[in-house]
């Protein structure tokens, strides 16, 4: 199973390539709460986006924030790539699904690791079939 930690430290050299975007956190308070409290955007909002590695590989967080809304009104996940290096793809979905667990068990509550995995394979997402 995918080790999936909060780090501080951006690598150097790498340039960011678009995984996912979720525009509309206002559907999910357990979510934006869970990332406001990890990454402290309540003391910070403007900050550096929030850094996570997947055993040894880094993906940042871009916090958006739209107005008349909660911040963060929408998150982006991006892959850090080194250089031009391309990505790998596969290593990036596994560690993109990783990503979705570790939120899903810090949101908790009704969101469960279980129903995940059930919308991963409802979906066919390969990722969703490695069980930790």
């Amino acid at each position: 199973m995918a080790t999936v930690e909060v780090v501080t430290t951006r690598p150097p050299r790498t340039r960011a390539v678009p995984l996912l975007a979720e525009p509309d956190l206002g559907h999910y308070p357990g979510f934006r709460s869970f990332l406001s409290t990890t990454f402290g955007l309540d003391e910070d909002p403007l900050g550096a986006p929030g850094l996570l590695a997947v055993d040894g590989r880094v993906y940042e967080l871009v916090f958006v924030g739209r107005s008349g809304r909660p911040f963060p009104s929408g998150v982006e996940v991006n892959a850090l790539v080194e250089g031009l290096e391309p990505l790998d793809e596969q290593a990036a979905d596994t560690d993109l699904w990783a990503i979705l667990r570790w939120l899903v068990a810090g949101v908790g509550g009704e969101w469960t690791d279980d129903a995940l995995s059930t919308t991963g394979r409802i979906y066919r997402i390969p990722a969703a079939g490695e069980r930790p």
